[in-house]
């Protein structure tokens, strides 16, 4: 088979399209045909960072949709072609490649009327911003919440999934993101070099937030801090707050943490499940027309290294999903 592998860590140069072994399923995994992957800005950061479990020559990639070619002898309840999405594990990853396999535990069904390139736009920005929603947040109508890096993958379905929600929200983002913001019914979208505590300030009517989803740094996430009202909520999605103090440390601010790629190497079993229950439910949302995958360029797969290059240069707005297979 064909797959993107990484000889070293030394960035998207050291990344080549090759032939491999097709791999074979444990007991307890399913092996996918891929259709579609999904970019992030993690994967072309790993081509430079490494992994500390990869074996190199490494394959690389998280967000996979496909249709099921195999079965480990212990998996009962997926048939082959059904098909699914994942996030993988990141200490395998393997998702760029036209075939991987994965925990069956962790695999979404995704409808009919789904198609492979709206599903791989899902997994890693899906997931991480339900998880920012709903698990940490706990979004309900009526509150106000602003997300930094709104243009991103992650703050893009964090906005939508809110506004689903019933909240107020508020998205911070470069203007270049502000038609496609707009058109998800988002409250107000406010540009970084805009005085974005007076605008948030008027539009919560002088009662701040309830809470801020942090897609830039650390330091963006301590800026915010000062806009949530007491009892309020920050959740870190890029960083975690180091070395840098909140500028509202008296606000009985809570502060949470997204660490998607954590789940398998510090989770449990039911932490996987969690995420495969994610999926099933942002993949009725876009089918349902209700959430906007965000697709914004698909790209064939002997033209992923350049994709990972575009991304890297920040010239695009939305997803980028690489197609594999039909």
């Amino acid at each position: 088979m064909q797959a993107w592998i990484l000889q070293q860590p030394d960035g998207l140069q050291a990344l080549s399209l090759m032939t491999t072994a097709k791999p074979v399923p444990a007991a307890d995994e399913i092996c996918v045909k891929v259709a579609a992957v999904g970019l992030n800005p993690i994967d072309y950061k790993l081509t430079e960072w490494g992994y500390a479990t990869w074996d190199y020559p490494q394959i690389i990639g998280l967000d996979v949709a496909g249709s099921i070619d195999s079965v480990g002898t212990n998996v009962h309840q997926f048939k082959i072609n059904e098909r699914v999405i994942f996030f993988a594990d990141p200490r395998t990853a393997s998702g760029f490649a036209e075939y991987v396999c994965v925990k069956a535990i962790a695999v979404s069904r995704i409808p009919l009327t789904l198609s492979f390139t709206d599903a791989a736009a899902l997994p890693c920005a899906g997931y991480s911003a339900w998880v920012a929603v709903h698990d940490k947040l706990q979004v309900v109508a009526g509150q106000h919440i602003a997300i930094t890096g709104a243009g991103g993958g992650v703050g893009g379905f964090a906005a939508q999934l809110a506004k689903l929600a019933g909240a107020h929200v508020y998205a911070i983002a470069e203007r270049q993101h502000h038609p496609r913001l707009l058109s998800y019914g988002i409250d107000a979208v406010i540009c970084p070099q805009q005085n974005v505590a007076l605008e948030l300030i008027n539009l919560t009517e002088d009662r701040l937030l309830h809470g801020v989803i942090d897609c830039i740094s650390a330091q963006s996430g301590s800026m915010m801090s000062a806009l949530v009202r007491y009892n309020g909520h920050i959740v870190m999605v890029a960083n975690q707050f180091d070395q840098v103090p909140l500028l509202a440390t008296t606000k009985a601010l809570s502060i949470h943490e997204v660490a998607l790629h954590g789940t398998y190497a510090h989770g449990g079993p039911e932490h996987i499940t969690h995420l495969a229950d994610i999926g099933n439910n942002l993949s009725n949302l876009v089918a349902d027309g209700r959430l906007y995958s965000m697709v914004e360029k698909i790209v064939p797969f002997e033209k992923l290294d350049l994709a990972l290059t575009k991304l890297k240069n920040q010239t695009h707005s939305g997803k980028i999903v690489v197609h594999i297979s039909k």
